[in-house]
């Protein structure tokens, strides 16, 4: 019942979806619930998501579509104008990975840990025939070895725990940093979306040679101490909130908050060619660096 009453507060929240759509769509998914409807699959914008089981992520998508109505937009936004690599971090069942993926000229690295939630990813991605999309079946960190990794039935709160957690179920899962990675596969981070349950700080730890390479960083967590000092030293600018149909970047959160983005300082003239304000255009006006920003 809490979970219901929660994704309803979103739902009525959402910048996607008008509040009478989504919660009739909520009260659907109940009904689609009580009957054992599953496996499914769910709109999500020009995708189809599979879902095996009720869920957290699968609830939102059905209920709000592009759930993170905001961030995922600004996402397909960037890769269609700019291009680049967009490497999603704690993928899951793969919502971001199939908006990403739209855009076909954009390359992907999906990656999830979890063996189970990394078998639904890659069957999301051969659904929609996504040839753009990599998926690799591991865990990112500060150091290359193996970690332990929640084995909870919801998908979306499993974590990378430490010898002083002690977990129920768990499994084992490689962990790779995302300096090698990238090595690896040849490519730069050009726009990232890290939600990894609290592991953020070991993640960006893991960036190596490659820490102020990316264009955009989006995180869960974003708002840390932790996180702000090392997105400072590395470059980047945030956090800030995307509020999509204002076209704007802001340090005020939405009504239904999504993670926090951070812009690398030498992204900000991309940003506002693209029509998006920011709050660096005014101290960037000031330098004399970029035009008034663009309605």
């Amino acid at each position: 019942m809490t979970q219901f009453f929660d994704t309803l507060k979103q739902v009525v929240q959402s910048d996607g979806v008008t509040p009478t759509e989504g919660v009739v769509r909520h009260v659907h998914w109940q009904f689609r619930k009580l009957f054992h409807q599953f496996p499914c699959e769910l709109q999500l914008s020009h995708s189809r998501l599979y879902v095996d089981r009720p869920g957290g992520v699968a609830a939102l998508v059905n209920a709000m579509d592009t759930y993170d109505y905001n961030n995922m937009n600004f996402l397909q936004v960037m890769l269609r104008r700019y291009g680049g690599t967009f490497i999603d971090v704690g993928a899951n069942i793969g919502s971001y990975t199939l908006i990403a993926s739209e855009v076909s000229s954009a390359r992907i690295i999906s990656i999830e840990p979890h063996p189970t939630t990394f078998g639904l990813l890659t069957e999301n991605v051969r659904r929609n025939k996504r040839g753009n999309v990599t998926c690799l079946n591991c865990a990112l960190s500060g150091t290359e070895n193996e970690c332990t990794f929640e084995d909870n039935l919801e998908s979306s709160i499993n974590r990378v725990v430490s010898g002083h957690d002690t977990p129920g179920a768990f499994v084992r899962v490689e962990c790779r940093t995302l300096d090698s990675v990238c090595r690896e596969l040849e490519v730069f981070p050009d726009f990232v979306k890290i939600d990894v349950e609290g592991h953020e700080s070991a993640v960006l730890d893991g960036f190596g040679e490659f820490c102020t390479r990316a264009r955009i960083i989006s995180i869960e967590g974003g708002e840390s101490v932790v996180v702000r000092r090392w997105m400072q030293e590395s470059g980047y600018l945030g956090p800030w909130f995307v509020h999509y149909k204002q076209h704007s970047l802001s340090t005020v959160k939405q009504a239904r908050p999504e993670d926090p983005v951070f812009v690398h300082k030498s992204y900000v003239a991309e940003i506002n060619s693209a029509g998006f304000c920011s709050p660096a255009i005014s101290l960037a006006n000031a330098a004399g660096v970029l035009s008034k920003c663009k309605q």
